[in-house]
């Protein structure tokens, strides 16, 4: 009878052990896991608010922007943030902890962080507007002191538009009296445009006009010039001006440096009306006169010329 129950008792611890190991392990298993959830839902990383990066600026630390931390340690996948290029860049935060069982527990925080160019190229030209004589010699870039960027520097000068270059167009025709446009367009290296355009003006040479013989003066008086006899007068020219305003004439009345009285780029100038009717071009030692007058003298000297003066 002894032997049978220590049969039976032996049994039954070795059934009912195994039953209890069974039931601890499926706990241990499930409080494992409740313990890995609850540890990585108490890992945080908080952010402060951040504005994009300026090309060019100083690099952004990446530390600099995390708010808190909870419950963890915290990796940073890289240092700073270089704005040496424009775009975004990936910041990856890893905070982790170890839970009450010793299992590595870690969640991920993505930030992207970007970087953007907000300065157009500059471009400073030397004048807005340039006078040039008919037929004189044009050098379209030497007007254009700098093409830059303000972080790149200095610009290219090119054929075509590409980033970190600069084109010149132009549409001047020395040869032809009249108005032009010379345009710079500009492109730094991340592709932000800008233009700028000035005016090349081509006018007639009343200054250095071809004639090599004896200019009149006020000294001098009278001489005889390219068309014959010369002479000067000065009278108040409004009335003048006026008779060509209703010939549909509207360049503007100036008095030269010299002291010549100008309608636009002519020499005004009185002369006999038969031989040189009103509004005709007649050439005269002080530049291309414009016929714009006549006077008594021209019944007695039908080929003299009188030039309008302030002398």
């Amino acid at each position: 009878m002894h032997r049978i129950a220590v049969v039976v008792t032996v049994f039954a611890l070795i059934l009912f052990g195994t039953e209890v190991d069974s039931g601890y392990t499926e706990y241990l298993k499930i409080d494992k896991k409740n313990s890995l959830e609850e540890t990585r839902g108490a890992l945080a990383v908080t952010f402060n608010e951040y504005e994009p990066l300026e090309y060019g600026s100083e690099s952004l630390d990446t530390r600099t922007i995390v708010k808190s931390v909870s419950n963890g340690e915290l990796e940073i996948s890289q240092a700073e943030v270089s704005t040496e290029k424009v775009g975004f860049e990936t910041i990856t935060y890893t905070v982790s902890a170890t839970d009450k069982y010793g299992q590595e527990v870690e969640k991920e925080y993505i930030q992207n962080i970007f970087v953007k160019d907000s300065y157009v190229p500059e471009i400073s030209l030397d004048k807005e507007a340039i006078d040039i004589k008919l037929n004189e010699e044009f050098d379209e870039i030497a007007n254009i002191s700098s093409v830059t960027d303000v972080v790149d520097g200095e610009l290219t000068l090119s054929d075509t538009l590409e980033p970190g270059t600069y084109t010149v167009t132009s549409d001047v025709d020395n040869s032809t009296l009249g108005d032009y446009t010379v345009t710079v367009n500009a492109m730094d290296v991340n592709g932000n445009t800008e233009s700028k355009s000035y005016t090349v003006n081509v006018k007639r040479d009343t200054y250095n006009h071809v004639w090599d013989g004896t200019v009149l003066t006020p000294r001098l008086g009278t001489i005889y010039g390219p068309s014959g006899k010369e002479t000067y007068y000065n009278l108040p020219m409004g009335g003048v001006v006026a008779i060509m305003r209703r010939m549909g004439n509207t360049d503007e009345y100036w008095v030269r440096e010299d002291g010549v009285k100008m309608l636009g780029d002519y020499v005004m100038v009185a002369a006999n009306l038969e031989i040189h009717p009103r509004g005709t071009l007649v050439e005269t030692s002080l530049g291309t006169g414009l016929v714009c007058d006549t006077g008594g003298f021209a019944t007695y000297n039908i080929y003299q010329i009188d030039i309008a003066v302030d002398w």
